[in-house]
């Protein structure tokens, strides 16, 4: 069970850097070469806001991962408990 752990921390952490370097591509290194002015142009660029909506989804997906990967591994039991859990429903019908 340890391993499983330290494999998902492992590929969670991977997972992590790769969104901040892909957010420093995106918004970091534009800022370095071209300065403040490149955000000013951001409101009129659709495919840029497009990859920040993007990259704010995988921040997201990221962050809720840990809750979800726990039921999608588990048996049906633990996965009915972590659905009451989630859900707020406790009750079985």
């Amino acid at each position: 069970m340890g391993d499983k752990r330290i494999m998902m921390l492992i590929l969670f952490t991977l997972a992590a850097l790769l969104l901040v370097f892909a957010a420093f591509c995106m918004f970091g290194l534009p800022y370095m070469l071209m300065g403040p002015r490149v955000f000013d142009q951001l409101a009129e660029r659709r495919e840029q806001q497009v990859m920040a909506g993007l990259l704010l989804a995988a921040a997201i997906s990221l962050v809720l991962a840990p809750f979800f990967a726990s039921g999608l591994i588990s048996d049906g039991s633990r996965v009915q408990v972590m659905a009451e859990t989630l859900t707020g429903f406790i009750g079985r019908a």
